[in-house]
């Protein structure tokens, strides 16, 4: 039997399945999702009493984002105590995370000193014994690392779950800007992978 027959085989399934590869992305390309972006634009009132009314609008909004702003800041300010603790707590869970990160490389290492065990005489056909194996891989990727926490992630999550930061300013400015005879006009267009027009 030819030594060189499982090599040229793996070397032709490779290739192929590269070729493969290149083929799906290529198709992928051609199929992408259009993306489309909404863009709104407001059409003054032509009355001047209608445009006062819209600029009483305009003080209304600022206020109201003005006063949202301040009460974020206070409750974010209102969180520093429960940042402290959560991060404490995430610290320990860390170091946790960290044995076990630990004891799960030390199996996967053991288990690429001993993969040669079952990949011959046991494994394909033409499969070589490891240690001539020329692409040699592991049977499964090593675990992933713990992510070290951080006292900014905490306080964003604690932020999001506790602070509003959406006071309803811009519907509320909207109804008003209409009420007072104006127009807003919303318009998606496509800004991306646009289909070809008719």
């Amino acid at each position: 039997m030819d030594r060189d027959a499982p090599t040229d085989m793996r070397a032709s399934l490779i290739q192929t399945a590269c070729l493969a590869l290149a083929g799906a992305f290529a198709l992928l390309a051609g199929c992408a999702t259009p993306q489309y972006q909404t863009t709104v634009r407001f059409v003054p009132p032509a009355d001047a009493a209608d445009r006062a009314c819209v600029q009483d609008c305009e003080t209304k909004k600022a206020a109201c984002q003005t006063g949202c702003q301040a009460r974020y800041a206070a409750c974010a300010k209102g969180l520093d105590a429960q940042v402290e603790a959560r991060y404490a707590e995430a610290l320990k869970q860390y170091e946790v995370d960290l044995k076990h990160y630990a004891a799960a490389l030390r199996r996967y290492e053991m288990d690429l000193r001993f993969q040669w065990v079952n990949a011959w005489p046991w494994g394909y056909p033409y499969r070589y014994p490891y240690w001539y194996d020329p692409w040699p891989a592991p049977a499964y990727p090593p675990p992933p690392a713990p992510k070290m926490p951080t006292r900014e992630a905490v306080r964003a999550q604690l932020e999001k779950t506790h602070c509003q930061d959406d006071c309803g300013c811009l519907p509320a400015y909207d109804a008003c800007y209409t009420g007072c005879g104006g127009q807003r006009i919303s318009e998606t267009v496509c800004v991306k992978n646009c289909p070809p027009q008719k």
